[in-house]
């Protein structure tokens, strides 16, 4: 490539990323739509395990860094922010070092431009939500392995891939199955070593200094919350309750197994993450996807990986199945950010594998060269379309996403316009109407006959109950929704919002004809 082609295009690649990131500043969110960004936004100001500022395991990392930007950034939601953004610019270096080995500098850029522009991606850094902040760090660990994988016998390489997947479970202990690809590096290491003692000795202690590493922010949370016994029993609180009532994954969900793969894939992966529910996006990728499977075909048997790129390969895709199948079984799935870290890393070899096949197109010779070499064309064009069009798109649903009222903030300024008195009884929304100070009275409430021996007592209070609270009495007395009348409905995206983006509010008008029987 000419040097002067070269400066441009890495320099034009350069300031997409950072255009990227000033946008994703310029509209990043205001609001606090669920349970878990107040958690955080407040843990921001005051962090407190016990009062789920945030909620365990308590994500140090993560509020560290937010709250050295709250040093000159007042507002904790922005300082959440600009903390994800910055480590989510930080994450092009990792993502380009990986995309190189394979081909070259320049593609690289813009394979990392490529998974940047991603738009659900892009979303999350606008959000003050941990994912943007573990995905980022998630790319310097995969880069850490790598890196480490080069070099068996070098301490330093193999150090800095154990702290940074401290960092990353100091940030996302939810993302811990990709520690599997360090269970590989030390295998892969203790096999290359030829020295019996040495290498068991090498190994020994490999796995105490990831247990240390481990331990920096285990011990910080241990001493936050006082002593290890107590930080013990609100472990056990937390997990017992996220895999057996709330957390929404295989054991507390009736949802059948097939329909969450469906859901998870199809649903979340592929139309809410890959498309961002783009259908010009579903049509160019299926157009770059159909253009390197007939490149790929007329370049059969030219394409040779080394083998230690199929090495970390093959470990990438373990850890990626892994993480797919505990997002399937253990978390919950009405939520696709869960799935998000899967897309970065499946995009980037998209992105490589493309422009590695233009590259063989264009280098190859021949009576059908000038054939091939509009193939390589084709690809190219097609590369340049879905990464203007995902930027477009991002760009769309970034503003739409900081200036849409969420449903629970329109319910809130519903409530607040009703005449007093009354009391809201919700489900998770009481978690946000309380970072909103709603002036009015509300409450969290699970079960049917509390809530019905709550309702006897206020006689001259209005009663006013959420859907999701109605569903849930539902489920406890099958004539609970004969005490109900819908009064009114509140709606925002449920790309922004999943699980909250419709709420329908009930007034509670008391016993009737119906008989209530306890199902």
């Amino acid at each position: 490539m000419h040097r002067l082609v070269r400066r441009i295009t890495i320099s034009a690649a350069s300031i997409v990323i950072l255009f990227l990131f000033c946008f994703n500043l310029f509209f990043s969110s205001p609001f606090v739509r669920s349970w878990d960004e107040v958690d955080f936004v407040l843990a921001v100001d005051r962090y407190d395990l016990l009062a789920m500022q945030p909620h365990f395991p308590g994500y140090p990392y993560f509020i560290a860094g937010a709250k050295l930007v709250h040093e000159w950034a007042t507002d904790p939601v922005q300082s959440l922010i600009i903390w994800n953004a910055m480590l989510a610019l930080s994450a092009a270096v990792p993502m380009t070092l990986l995309a190189r080995r394979y081909i070259g500098l320049v593609p690289a850029l813009w394979a990392t431009v490529g998974v940047q522009s991603l738009p659900y991606l892009w979303l999350m850094g606008s959000r003050p939500m941990s994912e943007c902040a573990g995905i980022a760090v998630l790319w310097w660990y995969l880069w850490s392995v790598r890196w480490a994988a080069d070099c068996p016998k070098s301490n330093l390489r193999l150090g800095t891939a154990l702290l940074l997947f401290s960092v990353l479970m100091g940030i996302r202990l939810s993302y811990f199955p990709f520690g599997i690809a360090l269970v590989l590096l030390l295998v892969y290491q203790f096999m290359s070593l030829t020295d019996s003692s040495n290498r068991v000795r090498r190994l020994v202690m490999a796995i105490a200094a990831a247990g240390g590493a481990q331990l920096i922010w285990i011990g910080g949370l241990i001493q936050s919350e006082g002593t290890l016994q107590g930080f013990w029993k609100l472990s056990l609180a937390f997990v017992s309750g996220h895999f057996s009532e709330w957390g929404g994954g295989v054991a507390d969900s009736k949802v059948p197994l097939g329909t969450r793969f469906v859901t998870l894939i199809a649903d979340h992966l592929i139309r809410d993450i890959w498309f961002s529910r783009s259908s010009a996006l579903v049509v160019l990728y299926l157009l770059l996807l159909a253009l390197m499977g007939f490149g790929m075909w007329k370049l059969r048997g030219s394409i040779r990986d080394a083998s230690a790129d199929r090495k970390f390969g093959k470990w990438l895709w373990i850890c990626l199945a892994a993480y797919g199948v505990w997002v399937l079984l253990g978390q919950n799935i009405e939520k696709p950010r869960h799935i998000a870290p899967v897309a970065g890393p499946m995009l980037l070899v998209l992105y490589a594998a493309a422009f590695k096949t233009a590259a063989l197109l264009t280098r190859a010779s021949g009576d059908i060269r000038r054939r091939k070499w509009y193939m390589a064309a084709a690809i190219y064009l097609a590369l340049a379309a879905v990464i203007a069009f995902q930027i477009a798109v991002g760009a769309h649903l970034l503003k739409l996403q900081a200036e849409q009222t969420p449903a629970v903030y329109q319910l809130n300024d519903y409530m607040e316009a009703l005449d007093q008195p009354f009391v809201l009884y919700t489900w998770e929304e009481t978690r946000v109407l309380r970072y909103l100070e709603a002036g009015y009275e509300h409450r969290k409430i699970l079960t049917f006959d509390y809530f019905h021996s709550l309702s006897q007592t206020g006689a001259n209070q209005r009663v006013f109950l959420t859907d999701h609270v109605l569903n849930g009495f539902l489920q406890q007395n099958a004539n609970a929704g004969s005490q109900v009348i819908p009064v009114a409905k509140f709606v925002s995206d449920d790309l922004f919002d999943p699980v909250y983006s419709w709420i329908t509010l009930y007034e509670w008008i008391g016993p009737n004809e119906y008989q209530m029987e306890k199902e």
